[in-house]
């Protein structure tokens, strides 16, 4: 935590959103893309993933994007039984990225530590967060109940790492508009 003159802490929450930014940047930027902020979040927009240029032979757009909704929750790491996860998202932003868009739309939630001490290790040869991100998309998917919380599943298998990232970039590529 940065902390100057009289300033303040961040609250936990902030901390979160932080190192949702940072875990997005760290996966992007290894897998070649670059990550953009959009002026105003008003459309369920935390981050915008860009790639540069062809990225195949079969793409049909050059230079694609995907917009990415970035959460974080605090909990027990998933175990080895465990196939999904659940989390709970805001009505507004479920149904911002369910709807139709130009540009391909993921949820990203990271899963943290309860004990905040353990979300970040470094030393002199590497840093490690705590535990790890995943995507799914809501693209297409269907009303949901009237609450103010959306309960959605997300998958193991769909773990945010630079393969990953890579593989959604190229999809994005070919025009596909719900990611997998």
């Amino acid at each position: 935590m940065c902390q100057g003159g009289t300033g303040r802490f961040m609250d936990e929450n902030e901390q979160k959103q932080q190192l949702s930014i940072a875990y997005l940047h760290a996966v992007a930027s290894a897998a070649g893309f670059a990550c953009q902020a959009p002026e105003v979040d008003n459309d369920s927009v935390d981050r915008t993933v860009v790639a540069r240029g062809w990225l195949h032979e079969k793409a049909l757009f050059r230079s694609p994007k995907i917009d990415v909704q970035l959460k974080s929750i605090a909990r027990e790491p998933l175990d080895q039984q465990e196939t999904a996860f659940s989390f709970r998202l805001n009505r507004k932003n479920y149904d911002e990225l369910r709807q139709p868009a130009h540009v391909p739309r993921l949820l990203v939630v990271l899963l943290l530590p309860r004990d905040s001490g353990q979300w970040l290790e470094q030393d002199h040869e590497r840093m490690v967060t705590r535990y790890a991100a995943y995507y799914m998309s809501l693209a297409g998917m269907g009303d949901a109940p009237q609450k103010s919380k959306v309960p959605l599943e997300l998958p193991r298998t769909n773990l945010l790492t630079v393969d990953a990232l890579r593989r959604l970039m190229e999809q994005a590529s070919r025009g596909v508009r719900r990611l997998q």
